[in-house]
């Protein structure tokens, strides 16, 4: 029987190593606990995830893959999402839900839609930046699209391409457009208007239920080097773990890092690869229901989040009665290290300048996780080389899964997809030896 070795125990490596299980996959996950970004924390009663970390299925595979492995565990939403901005609360998104702004605002933001859907496209957008413009005109992007964007990815839009956005940000109709500002509000929009949530606990025990299949599965173990050559995985401590097939769900810059008899070339352009990073604050307050939202963005720079959330909206079980549970994100450049004192004094006196929370708010426990690789950079350096570097992998017989691994925008879904999908080809390769 081959051997397979999975670095990483997220949601896209559990996935490979579920849909693997006859084959016996060792997995090595470094941190203490499997799921990756889709750990949960508890502390002091209140339960935490990375950030906000919802299902939105579409897929019917795991539709039936996640009923299977966890029947009767989620409680199915209807989303109530914002955006604060001009000191006034919309409904998202905003492009289809502008009425209350101050009415020049209302005016700029429909006149502008109906401008850029009579002007000359002269070809396609070449940026994130242009296509912000041709999609939703000045108004729009004005008020929100282009100082949301600016603050959360933190460098000039002009930089980033087009080629992910499609599906992520709803464009609307002129009549959505109109009902909006009316104050007719258009609900279900965009790639996430349901999600489900476990009723009780975290959204960890997605994680834990791919995992409880696979029975090799080693937390705390580093894989501090691969040699392609030798097919090993060396961990720290001195172990080392021979394989037939690796499946990496490292980051890819990260993967290249480890990986030894490889041309410079190939590393420096994996290094080049770019990820913004999340600081991420969660808090408890001794207040029950400080708001009735699931999330709300926030595009002013006078905050310092670009969004937050509120856990207990997800589950009641996530925080002790009479009290409340807020997420906070920060985002910064990776390699920038983030104050973490400062930021938290910081987002508690924009959360009072907004009106969430109150000043005799206490408190009750604070959580901070500082994730460095949150979301990936779509620019012109990953259009021209993944591909390449991805390939290069393969070649080497190490296949790739997972949001870093593939260096792509995924969903929860789309990760354990993007799993099954190397264990699909695993298999394959097997069966047709």
């Amino acid at each position: 029987m081959k051997k397979i070795v999975i670095i990483g125990g997220g949601l896209a490596g559990l996935s490979a190593g579920h849909h693997l299980v006859e084959y016996d996959p060792i997995v090595f996950e470094k941190e203490r606990a499997v799921g990756g970004l889709c750990r949960s924390f508890t502390q002091d009663g209140f339960t935490f995830d990375c950030t906000g970390h919802l299902i939105h299925l579409k897929n019917q595979y795991i539709k039936d893959l996640v009923a299977r492995i966890l029947p009767d565990t989620f409680n199915f939403h209807e989303r109530l999402a914002a955006i604060y901005s001009k000191s006034t609360v919309t409904p998202y998104p905003f492009q289809a839900n502008t009425y209350g702004l101050p009415p020049e605002v209302v005016k700029a933001c429909v006149v502008g839609f109906v401008e850029s859907m009579h002007a000359e496209q002269n070809g396609g957008p070449k940026n994130f930046h242009d296509w912000v413009l041709k999609t939703f005109g000045s108004g729009i992007a004005k008020h929100v699209m282009l100082p949301y964007n600016e603050k959360f990815w933190k460098q000039d839009l002009r930089g980033i391409t087009s080629d992910w956005v499609s599906w992520s940000i709803p464009k609307p109709s002129l009549e959505e457009v109109v009902n909006g500002a009316l104050g007719l509000t258009n609900k279900g929009m965009g790639y996430n208007p349901r999600f489900i949530y476990p009723r009780n606990g975290g959204i960890d025990c997605l994680p834990q239920a791919l995992a409880a299949p696979i029975k090799q599965v080693h937390t705390g173990s580093l894989v501090e080097s691969i040699d392609p050559k030798k097919k090993l995985v060396r961990l720290a401590g001195g172990r080392e773990e021979p394989y037939d097939v690796l499946i990496s769900t490292l980051p890819i810059p990260l993967a290249y890092h480890l990986l030894q008899d490889t041309p410079d070339e190939m590393k420096d352009n994996a290094r080049k690869l770019q990820a913004i990073s999340i600081l991420n604050i969660n808090i408890g307050v001794d207040r029950p229901q400080i708001n009735n939202q699931h999330w709300i963005y926030f595009p002013e720079d006078q905050f310092i989040f670009s969004r937050i959330g509120f856990p207990m909206n997800f589950s009641a079980s996530v925080a002790p009665e009479g009290t409340s549970s807020i997420y906070i994100e920060i985002t910064h450049r990776r390699n920038d290290v983030m104050g973490i004192e400062e930021a938290f004094e910081r987002s508690i006196l924009d959360l009072q300048k907004c009106g969430i929370l109150r000043s005799g708010d206490r408190i009750l426990t604070r959580h901070v996780l500082d994730i460095q690789f949150a979301y990936v950079v779509f620019d012109e350096h990953r259009q021209k080389h993944l591909q390449t570097l991805v390939d290069y992998l393969e070649s080497r017989d190490i296949l790739t899964a997972g949001r870093y691994g593939r260096w792509d925008y995924f969903s929860m879904e789309d990760s354990i997809l993007s799993g099954k999908a190397a264990a699909d080809q695993i298999k394959g390769s097997l069966t047709s030896r």
